[in-house]
């Protein structure tokens, strides 16, 4: 049986190496600094070049010849968020000038999930579903189940299974670095909702009063005006012939709109040609310059006009409305050489109910070796609140990012919540629950099964050391306090646990609330059916491998303070990852591993729990100093009755009859036998009239 017990450990410590270079080849920085230029590149394939890195704001300019396309920046430059792992992304993202993501890159992390476990597939799946969204708007992770990227002021898209929060953490990261590289940059201002028009409003309108209200803004200016302009003349009054003659309008309101254009062709560009979201502004002109210019193309952006809001320059372009129409133009409406409708996009964040300015933009030749002289003219046009339904300016979400996941999942810490407080009945209620042996087994089972399949499968809350490694990264100051709320299945449960160290030591972790455990559980449970004999190992050897576990914690904590990635990678002497957030979907070295510590356990059990598992190793210290020691005990246990030492499947029970608490479950089968005048000596002979049974040694609370 030692030649046996010799070959399987040394069996498992042959595939230790397997699991450790499997980890290290996932866990090495995706990019380095080199390869950036390449990645921007493949971000943004048109580009020609991309110029130095600015210090200010941080950014990468991305050109095309000579027209500036975009920018890209990394995250870590603007936010350090921390992952579910405590440290922080590192993301290079890809902006246009437009405000639209281009693409992101994930170049560096150190989420477990994804370097032990999904591996970085999904992660980049994830990142794919940025580019064509306008970072204006708040991005929201669902399922796959919501086809639409766009409902209402929000976009969603889909989330990571069995990656929730580093998911989350990732897509803030994103959002938060874009919003203040475009803040710095000019692109936009701040992060509002735009106004919406109130259909429900229209008044009376004719030309004179779209005037004297300056709902119709115009600018007018001379050939003076101009040719001052170019010579840098002052002109102290407009002479001369008339250079143009403009006047721009805001057309989605009812009052403007269905004057201007007539109550038909206004139901036609509001329901036609208007997509929700989008805007129609009326540029007239009566002067000789026109506004579009003899190389305009029907259709794409003018040249000569440009509309600024809030420093930001917005894309119009040409609806060509009156192409297959006549106009409709109002009898008072003075005559104008140009009519033209513009659209302004959705995308653009345009707010109708803000200050917004059309430019003139003018140029001048001065010959081929010279660049031409340009000199642009504003006119600056506001309406009044009246016309639209003011939403509150949207100010960046500042609810604190751990809060936001714990409101997204409500429903499942409130299963949990339920459940925890279940198994604080059983703890408080143990005498009734151990009472009867039938009615126990239903009761234990029962909430093995809650804990492998909500607590395991569904919530992917099982505990693991790598959370240790996160505390102890908190408690040494080197991440913040809140990493330890990212998850809210593991906060609540870590807390549950902690409490019930302080009281009754390791025990209702590991036999109550361990996924992994559970499923050691249903193996000694199948080798019982099986008839698989358990094999005892020699007391000796036995106390000799309870110290490996400790010497595996010590290591990785010690490495934890080095490296937390080497810690990550050496944590997988843990098969949680595998068995239960992966559900044995990994490569082959791990399924193995894991395989075999299980196989083992039919032989002997628990055998990762009782021998290897940090975590247990952490509790047991932990738990150490304990405030109760409840199980009941008789004088006549250990001496002469040695029942629950031979019955107890962790071999916590000394041949003296003394628990040891630092290697207890908790199981309570013990005290199923305390309780059992069929099993207990002492209550069999009271039973028979032989002997009454001493009084307890340790009173259970």
């Amino acid at each position: 049986m030692h030649a046996r017990f010799r070959r399987w450990s040394q069996l498992l410590l042959l595939l230790i190496p397997l699991w450790l270079s499997a980890g290290a080849c996932q866990a090495a920085p995706l990019a380095t600094e080199h390869d950036l230029p390449a990645l921007i590149k493949q971000i943004f394939p048109q580009a020609t070049e991309i110029q130095p890195q600015l210090t200010d704001p941080p950014v990468w300019p991305v050109y095309q010849v000579t027209e500036l396309i975009g920018y890209a920046f990394l995250s870590g430059d603007y936010v350090q968020l921390p992952g579910f792992s405590g440290a922080p992304y590192q993301l290079l993202i890809g902006i246009d000038r437009d405000g639209i993501y281009r693409g992101v890159k994930v170049l560096e992390h150190h989420e477990p999930i994804f370097l032990h476990g999904l591996g970085p597939e999904p992660m980049h799946r994830f990142t794919e579903q940025y580019p064509g969204l306008d970072l204006r708007h708040t991005i929201k992770i669902t399922s796959a189940a919501v086809r639409n990227k766009s409902s209402g002021s929000n976009v969603y898209i889909d989330g990571i299974t069995k990656a929730t929060a580093s998911a989350i953490v990732l897509n803030e990261s994103v959002m938060l670095s874009a919003i203040q590289a475009a803040q710095q940059l000019g692109l936009i201002p701040h992060r509002s909702t735009p106004a919406q028009v109130r259909m429900d409003v229209q008044e009376p309108a004719d030309w004179s009063r779209l005037v004297d209200e300056q709902w119709a803004q115009q600018l007018k200016l001379s050939e003076t005006q101009v040719d001052g302009a170019f010579t840098d003349q002052p002109v102290a009054e407009p002479k001369g012939d008339t250079f143009i003659d403009l006047n721009v309008a805001y057309l989605n309101t009812p009052t403007i709109g269905r004057y201007l254009l007539g109550a038909e062709h206004y139901a036609r560009l509001m329901e036609q040609k208007l997509e929700p979201g989008e805007h129609a502004i009326a540029v007239l002109n009566a002067g000789p310059y026109s506004i579009l210019g003899d190389n305009f193309v029907r259709g794409t952006p003018p040249d000569r006009l440009a509309l600024e809001q809030n420093g930001i320059q917005i894309e119009l372009r040409d609806l060509d409305f009156y192409s297959a129409v006549d106009p409709q133009l109002p009898a008072d409406l003075p005559y104008f050489d140009e009519i033209r409708l513009f659209r302004i996009k959705s995308s653009a964040g345009f707010d109708p109910a803000s200050p917004w300015t059309l430019k003139l933009v003018i140029s001048r030749e001065q010959g081929y070796l010279r660049p031409d002289l340009i000199r642009t003219f504003a006119a600056d046009y506001l309406l009044p609140e009246r016309f639209f339904i003011i939403s509150e300016q949207e100010a960046l979400d500042d609810t604190p990012l751990w809060l936001q996941i714990w409101q997204q999942r409500v429903g499942k810490i409130a299963v949990l919540l339920l459940g925890l407080t279940l198994l604080s009945a059983i703890i408080l209620g143990h005498r009734w629950v151990t009472a009867e042996a039938r009615r126990f087994r239903l009761i234990r089972w029962s909430y093995l099964l809650y804990t492998l399949v909500f607590i395991g499968y569904i919530t992917q809350g099982q505990l693991s050391i790598t959370n240790l490694f996160t505390i102890l990264q908190v408690v040494s100051g080197n991440v913040g306090g809140s990493i330890l709320l990212i998850d809210p299945v593991i906060a609540i449960l870590w807390c549950y646990v902690l409490l019930t160290l302080v009281l009754w030591g390791r025990g209702y972790f590991c036999g109550w609330l361990c996924p992994f455990g559970v499923l050691q559980e249903m193996v000694a449970e199948l080798a019982t059916k099986l008839k698989i004999r358990q094999k005892r190992i020699p007391v000796q050897i036995h106390r000799r491998l309870w110290g490996l576990k400790y010497l595996i914690l010590a290591g990785l904590v010690a490495v934890s303070f080095y490296s937390l990635s080497a810690a990550e990678r050496g944590a997988e002497v843990e098969p949680f990852k595998t068995a239960i957030t992966m559900s044995f979907v990994r490569e082959w070295p791990f399924v193995i591993y894991t395989a075999l510590l299980l196989l083992a356990g039919l032989f002997v059990h628990k055998f990762f729990c009782r021998y290897l598992c940090p975590l247990g190793a952490a509790f047991a210290v932990l738990g150490h100093f304990h405030l109760l020691r409840w199980l009941p005990r008789r004088v006549e246990c250990g001496s002469p009755c040695q029942l629950c030492t031979h019955r107890c499947g962790v071999r916590a029970i000394e041949p003296s009859g003394e628990i040891n608490y630092r290697e207890c479950i908790q199981c309570l089968e013990c005290e199923v036998i305390y309780r059992d005048d069929h099993q207990c000596v002492p209550l069999i002979n009271q039973r028979r009239g032989k002997r009454r049974p001493s009084q307890l040694i340790a009173k259970a609370s």
